[in-house]
């Protein structure tokens, strides 16, 4: 039995959580755990963000991990539907290496086998999505597992750690006779120094090399250090969807993202180098053109460095494989190349607008718009969809996770509550979320929160009336399309519903005006941008034929 003189254990667990550091829990609020949400409240740390939904509030967490570089805490307070509506946003974590501490209220352990209120196995749930899912056996290793699920989360490949709470556990005490343990930073490891030597002299032999970034350069803090490597050896830089803003889009390195929606001068640099550095890039399917056998030239040496050493040897076979942090590997070779010339000096261009003005405005006009008038370090956040394939190719990234995305889970209604979470991470800096009007009403009930927090929060919404990438490629294999198309909505009237302030954007002598009227609110705002239908992104049509031959067979 418990000593009745002990803290309860609600206030343990809401303790535990407000002496890990961490500044921010989104949750929504449930009944099983009531008696912790009270603590919380008057400990009055961590703040807490309550969403509207347990996938916003997973989303929220992501774009708060991406936007901060710590791992986001996402609540479930519900223990069954709370879970399941949460478990896209944790796959998706998963899926772009997105650290997150996972936390589900689980029914009292006691009834567990009599049809007790909203039980469901959490732990398998969330098992496939997660380095490790767990329920706590009592109250007194819940501080430990709440402080080293953060460090487990962060730690090597990051991405999402599950711990179960039984309701029971908070009318525990606890008289404390298991020392909490503090969250421990991981230490970037040096690489073995042979290992650095040879990757030196491979550098050093090449004539052409090039650099694969992704988004793992970015998570280990690894930019400055990709910077000075490819300006020394004058090596064009490409990047995966997920390592856009591993290098700024402006530098002279630069040659954009590579994949089916990528640049040309991605593609042919990359193509015609003699070694190609991958750095934090799990080499997937957009990335290289559906596993492209051509897509390094004959006799290109290929080098690989993954945190993961699952990834290595994994697509392509390298000639050398390095595991462990893509920063440490990069600082210990970056200063031990001589400098050289560039020998890649092709820039990315941008697909002009391929719209019909009296149908709609093109995504490009936008873009450009908003590479005009947003503010130094505003970050943006990308959907799914037609939108975010001219956002890839076209807008200014000069920081990294300067644009947050849903990248190989393709996740549809991400934008906003990330761009909420990366809001609450970095508190009065502007982010604008694009979303397609599919994407949109996924999460829109987010706009409360947004509303509620009086967040700089500008959300753009392409109103083309279909889902339009499926529109495009159902029109190409057939020439015709079904269930695609999408009903009307006055996007603008739902937010002003909210009790945001709202605009429709029809023509592009509108575009630039909208946007410093939004941005200059300093909360929350929404434009509905009327997009042509008929406008197809270029690329597309590359990812439309392997489309065909996977679904098709020709």
């Amino acid at each position: 039995m418990s000593d009745a003189t002990g803290e309860p254990g609600s206030r343990v667990i809401a303790g535990a959580l407000r002496d890990t550091g961490a500044d921010a829990v989104f949750t929504v609020t449930g009944g099983h755990f009531l008696p912790t949400y009270h603590e919380l409240g008057r400990m009055g740390s961590p703040r807490i963000v309550a969403a509207r939904h347990e996938q916003g509030a997973g989303y929220m967490a992501s774009g708060y991990a991406l936007a901060s570089g710590r791992p986001g805490v996402v609540l479930s307070g519900a223990p069954g539907p709370g879970a399941t509506n949460l478990a896209t946003a944790v796959a998706n974590a998963q899926a772009d290496s997105i650290p997150l501490l996972v936390l589900t209220a689980q029914v009292d352990r006691r009834y567990v086998h009599r049809n007790i209120l909203q039980y469901c196995d959490n732990v398998g749930l969330f098992a496939p999505f997660c380095k490790s899912s767990v329920q706590a056996a009592s109250l007194d290793e819940v501080p430990n597992l709440i402080a080293t699920g953060l460090q487990l989360a962060a730690s090597g490949r990051p991405g999402p750690v599950h711990v179960a709470l039984p309701q029971n556990l908070q009318a525990d005490t606890s008289d404390r006779s298991v020392e909490p343990l503090s969250t421990a930073a991981e230490a970037g490891a040096a690489p073995d120094g042979p290992v650095v030597d040879e990757l030196v002299a491979r550098l050093e032999h090449s004539k052409r090399p090039a650099v694969l970034a992704g988004h793992g350069v970015i998570r280990s803090a690894g930019t400055a250090a990709l910077r000075d490597l490819c300006e020394r050896l004058g090596a064009p830089v490409a990047t995966s969807r997920s390592g856009i803003g591993s290098i700024s889009t402006d530098h002279r390195c630069s040659v954009g993202m590579l994949g089916f929606y990528g640049t040309e001068t991605a593609r042919d640099a990359i193509g015609a180098a003699d070694l190609v550095l991958v750095a934090g890039c799990a080499l997937g399917e957009q990335t290289t053109f559906g596993w492209r056998r051509d897509l390094l030239g004959e006799g290109t040496a290929l080098v690989q460095i993954d945190a993961d050493p699952s990834q290595i040897n994994r697509v392509y076979e390298t000639d050398l494989g390095i595991v462990g942090s893509a920063a440490a590997v990069l600082e210990a070779v970056s200063g031990r190349v001589g400098r050289r010339e560039q020998w890649y000096t092709r820039r990315p261009s941008r697909t002009p607008p391929q719209n019909d003005p009296a149908r709609g405005l093109s995504a490009a006009t936008v873009i450009d718009a908003l590479n005009r008038c947003g503010p130094d370090g505003m970050l943006v956040s990308a959907d799914i969809g037609n939108h975010r394939l001219w956002v890839c190719e076209q807008l200014d990234v000069t920081r990294p996770e300067g644009l947050l995305q849903s990248c190989e889970f393709d996740a549809m209604g991400f934008s906003l509550p990330a761009a909420i979470g990366a809001a609450v991470a970095r508190e009065g800096v502007p982010v604008t979320a694009i979303a397609g009007d599919g994407g949109f009403v996924h999460t829109m009930g987010e706009l409360a929160v947004a509303r509620d927090l009086n967040l700089p929060v500008v959300a753009v919404v392409f109103v083309d009336g279909a889902l339009g990438i499926l529109r495009h490629q159902a029109e190409a294999m057939y020439g015709e399309d079904h269930f695609v198309r999408l009903g009307p909505i006055d996007f603008a009237a739902v937010a002003r519903a909210f009790g945001i302030e709202a605009r429709n954007v029809g023509v592009a002598s509108e575009v630039d005006a909208a946007f410093e009227w939004a941005l200059s609110l300093g909360g929350p705002a929404l434009l509905a941008v009327e997009i042509d239908p008929e406008e197809v992104f270029p690329p597309l049509r590359t990812k439309i034929e392997q489309r065909k031959i996977d679904l098709m067979g020709r």
